[in-house]
């Protein structure tokens, strides 16, 4: 998908009208359709923000999902930490972001994925 098709994808699933979408970033019902129709993109600051509200990775809102990187304060942006991502994968982390948070969870359970804190 585009970046508007991303953030179109992302906003109607939070149920937010283009408008109330919008205000959440300081801007007008118009930037937000720019943004979808592809005219115009969000600066690169807005789309971090974007990522943010939506909790997915900033490479799957701008359509882009080849890498993920994961987190290391310690290592900082350390390429030991990067994983290729397949469309197939791109389609599944979709998916598991659709789910609701305890389908989610029960997920994690099956794959034993313990969150480090």
């Amino acid at each position: 998908m585009t970046l508007g098709q991303e953030i179109r994808y992302y906003r109607k699933k939070k149920g937010l009208t283009q408008t109330a979408f919008g205000a959440l970033f300081g801007m007008s019902k118009q930037a937000v359709y720019s943004w979808e129709t592809g005219l115009y993109s969000p600066d690169i600051s807005v789309l971090l923000k974007m990522a943010d509200f939506f909790q997915i990775p900033i490479c799957i809102l701008v359509g882009r999902p080849g890498m993920y990187c994961k987190g290391s304060e310690e290592h900082g942006n350390n390429c030991d930490f990067c994983a290729s991502i397949t469309e197939d994968d791109s389609l599944i982390i979709r998916a598991i972001h659709a789910l609701p948070p305890e389908k989610q969870e029960a997920i994690k359970t099956l794959l034993n994925i313990n969150e480090k804190k």
